[in-house]
């Protein structure tokens, strides 16, 4: 998954040193469920029986960049600990501004998908002790007219999607309830929105094409059978391009059923592809909506993808330690 690794060594060899290691836990409470709050709460327990100084910040809707930027400004912490799901990940990534303090991963949101690519159990309190035992890692960092996305940017339909995600998600359904539904619901809704004309440009590859949504995603999915798409490097510099074609209702359907059994790729429906960097044009807009790893933000055209290697410090579990 990874090319290197560094063992996380939260404390140096002067008697004492333990209790000058200060951590900051960010708990995204709207994230998914109560479960924020229990690995809080277990979080903060853990960290101080190691002896670690434990600052929290509570984020508040409408207030996030805020709220990070002065917990971060003048102070330097050793790790943040993040309990939420992609968008508060990214949050944090944002505010950080470059400044490589690792990022532990306790998921608490709706799809954990850069905590399930990174090999983080999913129950909040398996992924705490196993990252209270963990190593330091390098992963991409995506951007789009340079807004960053850990996941993936979605083009298209997207701002759909993601209101019936929050829909969902506040009546508590679970990440493995959600993520087949949100396939279908995505499916249904591809179906009735217009189709875009896309203008696709890398060093490779120069295409105009109709499609009713483009994922870019940092770093390519590979097409094992399940219901949540997998990204088994992180670190390797490319980025993924599927554009869902302007194709009918059957070839849709069909299109979900080979995205559960794992052979999406080989479906007509699917342009999928690879680069580098990239540059969409879409038809005559001058901005469009995206959504990156499920937040939405409105960008002019066209959009430029790029993909900074190895620039987002992480807290894994150390290799070779179980994990569930």
């Amino acid at each position: 998954m990874f090319a290197t690794a560094v063992p996380f060594q939260p404390h140096t060899s002067a008697p004492g040193a333990r209790a000058g290691v200060r951590v900051l836990v960010v708990a995204n409470r709207a994230s998914g469920s109560a479960a924020a709050l229990a690995a809080v709460d277990l979080l903060r327990q853990r960290l101080s029986e190691q002896g670690r100084r434990v600052d929290e910040l509570a984020l508040v809707a409408g207030r996030v960049e805020e709220m990070l930027r002065a917990a971060l400004s003048g102070v330097t912490y050793q790790a943040i600990y993040v309990a939420g799901g992609d968008g508060t990940v990214l949050a944090v990534v944002e505010a950080l501004a470059g400044r490589s303090v690792p990022i532990a991963i306790i998921p608490c949101g709706t799809m954990n998908w850069t905590a399930r690519d990174l090999g983080i159990p999913l129950a909040p309190e398996a992924a705490i002790d196993a990252l209270l035992d963990a190593e330091v890692r390098h992963i991409d960092l995506g951007r789009v007219n340079g807004k960053p996305f850990l996941c993936a940017c979605m083009v298209g339909f997207g701002s759909l999607l993601a209101r019936w995600r929050e829909r969902e998600r506040a009546r508590g359904n679970s990440p493995w309830v959600l993520w087949p539904k949100l396939v279908w619901r995505g499916l249904s809704l591809i179906q009735r929105y217009r189709h875009l004309r896309l203008r696709l440009r890398t060093a490779e590859r120069h295409e105009r094409l109709r499609a009713r949504a483009l994922v870019v995603t940092a770093n390519l999915i590979d097409d094992r059978p399940g219901p949540v798409p997998r990204r088994p490097r992180l670190d390797a510099g490319q980025l993924g391009l599927y554009a869902v074609r302007d194709a009918s209702g059957v070839e849709l359907m069909r299109l979900g059923m080979r995205l559960m059994l794992g052979t999406w790729q080989q479906d007509d429906a699917l342009l999928a592809t690879s680069a580098s960097h990239a540059e969409i044009g879409v038809g005559r807009r001058r901005a469009v909506s995206v959504m990156c790893d499920g937040e939405r933000v409105r960008l002019r055209t066209p959009l430029r993808f790029t993909l900074e290697r190895a620039t987002v410090a992480v807290l894994v579990p150390r290799a070779g330690r179980p994990t569930v």
